[in-house]
């Protein structure tokens, strides 16, 4: 989502994180909000940030979703209120990646399991752990694949390391 809305106008990311665009002190504050004629220029652009990013996470989310940030009067809120739905709090989000850790450290290829399928699981691991931001090197990963084949791949892994 960062990347789509950074994509879209940088400022819009910037209110999705941190709130309403704000006015500089020389405008004077939006009197009545319905009379756009009698806006500034400066401030015809901050209400059209503000208004394009809530326009960007209504358009990006389900009808299901829709219904969890209806009630919410900024975007700052409605990301907000998405962030630990999807993600849960900062409690949970570090269990999440303890677990991801765990499994990456005990992460094995099974016997008679294809090396597609093991790489999957792997590829969904790791991708999973970047998206929580540990993200893993090549070299980390490349080395715990290696490490993880089998027995019956080690003169394979020992020509690889070679």
């Amino acid at each position: 989502m960062e990347i789509y809305a950074k994509a879209y106008d940088v400022k819009v990311w910037r209110v999705i994180k941190k709130g309403n665009y704000p006015l500089s002190a020389a405008a004077q504050p939006l009197v009545d909000p319905e009379d756009i004629d009698s806006y500034t220029d400066e401030q015809m652009a901050v209400v059209r940030v503000n208004n394009k990013a809530r326009n960007l996470l209504y358009n990006a989310i389900s009808g299901q979703e829709y219904e969890k940030i209806s009630s919410c009067d900024t975007t700052k809120e409605m990301w907000d209120k998405l962030e630990v739905t999807y993600e849960g709090t900062s409690k949970v989000k570090e269990t999440h990646i303890n677990i991801l850790v765990h499994d990456y450290e005990l992460f094995h290829m099974k016997e008679g399991e294809s090396i597609e399928k093991m790489f999957a699981k792997f590829s969904k691991i790791i991708s999973n752990l970047k998206a929580f931001g540990k993200p893993y090197s090549s070299g980390d990963q490349v080395g715990k694949i290696l490490r993880s084949l089998p027995t019956t791949w080690k003169t394979k892994v020992v020509i690889l390391e070679s």
